[in-house]
């Protein structure tokens, strides 16, 4: 079923992000109505007539209420507020950088799922939840990102069991690396911020669950159908 973005009114948390950024200009070329754009820090945010800031700080179970009550007129929900410490496990001081990546990438969007469900049944809207193709399989240099985003992806699995009975449908995107300040580092071929973003928005509009973003999530996405343990192999070898 095709949902398209024309006349919507969209939550997006993250917003100062590269790809939140991308996401607004191809949100607004494609018609949406109102865009709240949600981040911790708004001041670098500007207000207009379609784009209306919105303080959030993801981890704040008070501040999901607070969107929530806001916005009360949204029909999409995008999680894409996240954070990728490019760290292995075994590398890592301590538990603190784990806990921080699954506190943003994998509670974030449960806490702000469930502040926005009685919006969004209402209103028989929809979540899209930004992940990646790793959340399909592990690259252990940036191992606790992976398994915090592989959490994310089994809680897209769940909501959607749970919401889509209540109308709500469930996406997730899956891309692979995009050029942005998470992945500087990485010397291996990216897609653009706004290539991934018209790659995103294509594919909900199509009515896709799974969302395949870019050459290398397809690819790695039709590695992973024919021999899972090979892949797996691939990327735990650098």
């Amino acid at each position: 079923m095709s949902a398209p973005i024309k006349d919507s009114v969209v939550v997006i948390t993250g917003a100062t992000g590269a790809i939140a950024t991308a996401l607004i200009a191809e949100l607004l070329a494609r018609g949406a109505a109102k865009i709240y754009a949600a981040a911790r820090d708004i001041s670098g945010l500007t207000a207009t007539d379609k784009v209306v800031p919105l303080k959030l700080d993801v981890t704040s179970d008070a501040d999901a209420a607070s969107a929530a009550a806001q916005a009360s007129d949204a029909t999409l929900l995008i999680n894409n507020a996240g954070i990728n410490h490019n760290t292995a496990f075994m590398l890592a001081p301590d538990l603190a950088i784990a806990t921080e990546e699954i506190e943003i990438n994998y509670l974030a969007p449960l806490r702000l799922t469930r502040a926005f469900a009685a919006v969004l049944i209402k209103n028989q809207g929809a979540v899209l939840n930004i992940l990646t193709i790793l959340a399909r399989v592990n690259l252990p240099l940036m191992g606790s990102y992976c398994a915090s985003k592989a959490a994310a992806l089994s809680l897209t699995q769940g909501l959607r069991g749970e919401l889509a009975p209540k109308g709500v449908r469930v996406a997730g995107a899956l891309p692979g690396a995009v050029d942005t300040r998470m992945t500087a580092g990485l010397p291996i071929p990216k897609m653009t911020p706004a290539e991934a973003a018209k790659e995103i928005l294509d594919g909900y509009e199509a009515g896709e669950e799974d969302i395949y973003v870019g050459d290398m999530a397809r690819g790695l996405a039709a590695g992973l159908a024919q021999d899972h343990k090979a892949v797996e192999k691939q990327l735990g070898s650098g």
